[in-house]
C-alpha cells in the first residue's frame, strides 16, 4: 500500500496514529509517570473517523471521536496496521477508545 493517498475508515472503525512515548510524562497535578506505565504508548491522534454505526432505521449513529483528537486506547485493542509511505496507521473499532485527552 505504499502510496496509499486517502484512506476514509468504515462504519464504527477510526484510523489513528501513535503518539511517541514520552520519557518524562507528567500528568497536570505534576505527578511524573514512570517510563513502565507509559511504555504501552496508548495515545494516539485520530486521523480519520468512518461515518458510525448503522440504527435500525438505517440511519447513522456519529462516532463520538472527531479528525484531530487525541485519545486514549484501550490495552486489549487489537489495531490493524495500515502501512503508508512514511508513516504506519492504525485502524481500530470506536469501543477500543477509552476517552479524548483534552489540553
Amino acid at each position: 500500500m505504499s502510496g496509499l493517498k486517502r484512506f476514509i475508515p468504515l462504519l464504527d472503525r477510526v484510523l489513528v496514529e501513535r503518539l511517541a512515548a514520552d520519557a518524562n510524562a507528567k500528568t497536570s497535578g505534576g505527578i511524573f509517570l514512570p517510563q513502565t506505565k507509559t511504555s504501552n504508548n496508548s495515545f494516539a491522534k485520530v486521523i480519520a473517523v468512518g461515518t458510525g454505526s448503522h440504527k435500525s432505521d438505517g440511519s447513522f449513529i456519529p462516532l463520538l471521536v472527531k479528525e484531530g483528537d487525541t485519545i486514549i486506547i484501550s490495552p486489549k485493542a487489537k489495531p490493524i496496521s495500515i502501512p503508508s509511505n512514511e508513516k504506519t496507521f492504525e485502524l481500530i473499532n470506536e469501543y477500543d477508545v477509552l476517552g479524548v485527552v483534552e489540553n
